[in-house]
């Protein structure tokens, strides 16, 4: 395949994959479409099932003879419950399912990484292996709590991988511009929930009941408060109640208010001690005669880039493009499973820009979210290039 075919295919497979989206733990058409693509490549082998990835859904597809280094590269799969507005020619085909998060364009990226890798690996200029690794379930965790990439790391079958690299794509900052940084560059992810209860009653006579309303209202300050005054300024920390669930009628005082939410940190102490803080501050209920029920769930930690790798990530997209700006910034509160990757495999992540100048502006899981297919090349080339200097001199010393 000549290089003018390989970026039409790119931007097939994106459009393709755009049209089609399914939701985390019921891609499995993406994943036969994916096995397809792929399949008959030189130097590729394949595997996928539960019994192999702990999932039915994704596709682990390997580049080489097995040889170490053992380089990794990831690329999420699912898509998410909105409803796309943005009236493309290839938009959703699927009502309320939408790739608003960019994983049509990870998938695209991936799969032309395995094919540029593979034409090197034909060649005989492919010094290790790369493990390609299509991960589901990035977006929701099931009944279990858990994510794609847990599932992945379980199986052990990239227990071998030596070094992980992931793009992620940036609907809000420039093509031609980039976000790395070594550390913590995203937030642990906790979400609560709260079940005030009190006795209810007739909305004309409050003094004969306790009111879980009234009750939630003296709460929710003490949670707004919680992050700037249980938390130093200088460690980020977010706490937002999400939903308030409560009442059926004008006229009748319910008995019992659930609040739900979600808080975001970078450190594990902040992380910590917003829990906490949470838990302690609710027993002043108890004051004011009502009750009530807390659950806290613990879900991705902070995403972690390695130096040395950020080093490989970064050197590897000026090599592509040494145009490109490259901003040393945190990627923000959001949460990214691919952590759990990278507290077990050094690795990093890196933000690709890639706004689509023509149309509205627009973010990550918005009904609106598009980008610019310019960027699929520029990341496609980066991941195998970023396989290529880890495999040069394991990540240790880059020149760029």
């Amino acid at each position: 395949m000549g290089m003018d075919e390989w970026k039409k295919r790119l931007v097939e497979w994106r459009r393709h994959l755009h049209q089609n989206p399914e939701l985390s733990f019921e891609e499995v058409e993406t994943t036969s479409y994916i096995i397809e693509q792929v399949k008959s490549l030189p130097g590729v082998t394949v595997q996928s099932g539960k019994d192999q990835l702990g999932l039915d859904t994704g596709v682990l597809v390997t580049v080489g003879s097995g040889s170490s280094p053992i380089i990794g590269l990831r690329a999420d799969i699912d898509a998410l419950p909105i409803q796309e507005k943005t009236d493309l020619v290839y938009q959703s085909s699927y009502k309320g399912i939408m790739h608003a998060c960019g994983h049509d364009g990870h998938t695209a990226m991936l799969l032309g990484a395995v094919y540029l890798l593979s034409s090197l690996f034909e060649q005989g200029q492919l010094p290790g292996t790369v493990k390609c690794l299509f991960q589901p379930a990035e977006e929701t965790e099931d009944h279990y709590g858990k994510t794609g990439a847990q599932y992945m790391l379980e199986k052990e079958a990239i227990k071998d991988v030596e070094a992980f690299y992931a793009l992620h794509i940036d609907p809000e900052l420039p093509l031609g511009e980039a976000k790395i940084k070594p550390g913590i560059a995203m937030a642990n992810v906790d979400t609560f929930e709260v079940v005030i209860s009190g006795t209810g009653g007739h909305g004309a006579y409050p003094e004969q009941s306790i009111d879980p309303i009234w009750l939630t209202s003296i709460i929710l300050p003490f949670f707004y408060s919680l992050p700037s005054r249980s938390v130093s300024a200088t460690d980020p920390a977010v706490l937002s109640v999400c939903q308030l669930l409560g009442g059926t009628s004008t006229n009748v005082i319910p008995s019992e208010v659930t609040i739900r939410g979600t808080m975001r940190t970078y450190s594990g102490e902040a992380r910590k001690k917003l829990t906490n803080e949470l838990r302690d501050g609710l027993t002043s209920i108890k004051a004011y005669k009502g009750t009530y029920e807390l659950k806290i769930h613990h879900g991705e930690p902070a995403l972690f880039n390695d130096q040395k790798k950020t080093e490989v990530l970064a050197s590897a997209l000026s090599l592509v493009d040494p145009t490109c700006k490259i901003h040393s910034v945190p990627y923000g509160m959001g949460g990214e499973d691919f952590s759990h990757i990278l507290r077990e495999i050094p690795g990093a992540m890196m933000f690709l820009g890639a706004c689509e100048s023509t149309r509205e502006k627009t973010s990550l899981h918005q009904p609106t979210f598009c980008f610019d297919e310019r960027v699929l090349e520029l990341g496609s080339k980066t991941l195998v290039k970023a396989a290529l200097l880890s495999m040069k001199r394991g990540g240790d010393q880059i020149d760029t």
